[in-house]
């Protein structure tokens, strides 16, 4: 059940042993249908969750009811570690596709913690790492240029998805649509679709039945201004784009 975060500190080079031990605490796995929200803002909780299938997302809404996507959450990432320290949350999470999560009660990572301090020590270094994501989102929706904005986006996912085995060669699945990816981006739907087609002109992605294929890594990083070390994990190489599967430059689905 663990899996999947275990791979994920592996690929940072991390000993997981000390993290294993809470697969013999008998956890328990939840699963979600999309749109499904796995918590919400306000919520107190005795339990973290981590994502072990499907994508998922913090959101923050405003009293007009417009929703704000503040991290795009993949397998094995923790959706809500700072309850182990803070329990009232003050975001929610909403599943973007049918997720799996495996649920870690707060006593049981205090257990594992208590065992083996070395156990704190990767926990965290993952909520460092989720700070340092927060920040480069920042400065994306502050300074760099909504073209920028969403390259470094496309690039950020390829690096974390490929560190947990869930990308395909030089493509990964990315099932958000145009209104969605506005949420992500904090733009509008049709500045999403000029963008996406900027890039696309520009020869760097292709985007066609919700897959993402990066035709030109070192393009795409450049438009970025792409630096993979803040999540902890080395760019990957993608492999020469698969022929015919997503360059039909289909444009990027509206709606579910």
């Amino acid at each position: 059940m663990l899996d999947v975060l275990l791979l994920k500190f592996g690929r940072r080079g991390h000993d997981c042993a000390p993290i294993s031990g809470l697969a013999q605490l008998g956890l328990r796995d939840r699963h979600f249908s999309q749109d499904q929200d796995l918590t919400r803002e306000g919520d107190r909780s005795a339990n973290v969750m981590l994502l072990t299938e499907g994508l998922a997302a913090r959101y923050k809404l405003l009293s007009s009811g417009r929703r704000q996507i503040t991290t795009l959450l993949v397998p094995g990432d923790f959706l809500d570690l700072s309850s182990f320290l803070v329990p009232r949350r003050d975001f929610g999470v909403v599943a973007v596709t049918n997720c799996r999560t495996v649920v870690i009660e707060h006593e049981q990572l205090r257990r594992v913690c208590e065992v083996d301090p070395s156990a704190t020590h990767l926990l965290w270094t993952e909520t460092s790492i989720e700070a340092a994501i927060q920040r480069e989102w920042l400065v994306s929706m502050g300074r760099r240029s909504a073209k920028g904005q969403m390259a470094h986006l496309f690039c950020e996912l390829m690096v974390r998805l490929s560190a947990v085995g869930r990308s395909e060669r030089s493509a990964f699945h990315l099932p958000l649509t145009q209104n969605e990816l506005a949420d992500v981006l904090g733009l509008s739907p049709v500045h999403v679709n000029r963008v996406l087609k900027e890039l696309r002109h520009d020869g760097v992605i292709a985007w066609s039945n919700y897959w993402i294929e990066i035709l030109d890594w070192q393009g795409l990083a450049e438009i970025a201004e792409f630096n993979p070390a803040y999540l902890g994990l080395e760019a990957p190489v993608p492999a020469k784009p698969v022929a015919a599967r997503l360059h039909e430059q289909a444009p990027a689905p509206t709606s579910k």
